[in-house]
């Protein structure tokens, strides 16, 4: 193993990880559509929170970060959990351009936003688009949100408008899955490089196309609205089928916290640059 340069972070960190998510993969797997959806989605936002911490950390560590050539290649000032050896860096792969994809291909504009707070420019189409400049994880923790809260959606007592939103749900995966391929291939053979993040988020994307599947074809959640009620949606047994309390509220717990955190960091990093943006400009116009 030590051929491989695993660090600490593999075995105290990474390893454990993996070892529980497979495990739920596995546990996900045996599962009803709807309640395999739950356990994909904790996971996937999981990974998502995880994934702009540490984005919004180098950030904060090392303004202007390199990707392809840090400053720090050792990473002194803070080393990512999912950076555990030479070949497996994910710092170099999040920060690097496919981990903004909407930029990437020219749909955004750059203003290196993590949650549309960047509304800058000329007119309304500019703003949006520097709105949108987002890392592809804040992305992500939109795509598992409304995994997580797809029987909402089914509220209303509407059989054909609940199946197209059924539908539409698995188009979408289908949309993800196909990206998916494009940013395994820019890991692989462009940057070269291993990411637990990205590859945990790939098996839960291509996870969530089977389970979507299933869901529309062997469920009857476009009809349990206007069959039983709308309040039917908010049970137990609908909202998180029969997936017990003890599997997912300690991973949703964890995803609160991560996602406090992410944006307590995040905003108070960006108010202390702004401050000193105006503390240089007060003392510009004074000279």
């Amino acid at each position: 193993m030590a051929s491989l340069g695993l660090g600490d972070n593999f075995y105290y960190k990474v390893l454990p990880i993996v070892v529980i998510e497979t495990l739920l993969f596995c546990y996900a797997a045996t599962l009803p559509p709807r309640s395999c959806q739950v356990v994909l989605s904790v996971l996937g936002l999981w990974w998502c929170w995880a994934a702009l911490i540490v984005e919004i950390k180098i950030t904060g560590a090392y303004p202007g970060f390199d990707y392809a050539n840090p400053a720090d290649p050792e990473m002194k000032v803070y080393k990512p959990f999912c950076d555990f050896a030479p070949w497996a860096t994910c710092s170099k792969v999040l920060m690097s351009p496919p981990g903004r994809f909407l930029k990437y291909f020219g749909i955004a504009k750059d203003r290196h936003a993590f949650f549309f707070d960047r509304w800058e420019g000329q007119n309304l189409l500019e703003k949006v688009r520097g709105a949108i400049d987002i890392p592809n994880p804040t992305l992500g923790v939109l795509f598992f949100g409304f995994h997580f809260i797809f029987p909402v959606l089914m509220v209303l007592p509407f059989p054909l408008l609940n199946k197209l939103i059924v539908w539409a749900f698995f188009a979408a995966c289908c949309g993800v899955g196909a990206m998916t391929i494009w940013l395994a291939y820019n890991l692989f053979f462009v940057l070269q490089d291993f990411c637990v993040v990205c590859v945990s988020m790939y098996v839960d994307n291509y996870f969530c196309i089977y389970m979507m599947y299933k869901l529309a074809t062997q469920t009857d959640f476009t009809t349990i609205s206007a069959e039983h009620g709308w309040h039917t949606v908010f049970t137990y047994d609908v909202f998180f089928g029969v997936v017990p309390l003890v599997v997912w509220a300690p991973i949703l717990a964890m995803v609160a916290a991560m996602g406090s955190y992410a944006l307590v960091e995040y905003f108070m990093r960006a108010r202390c640059a702004h401050a000193r943006e105006a503390a240089h400009g007060y003392q510009v116009l004074l000279a």
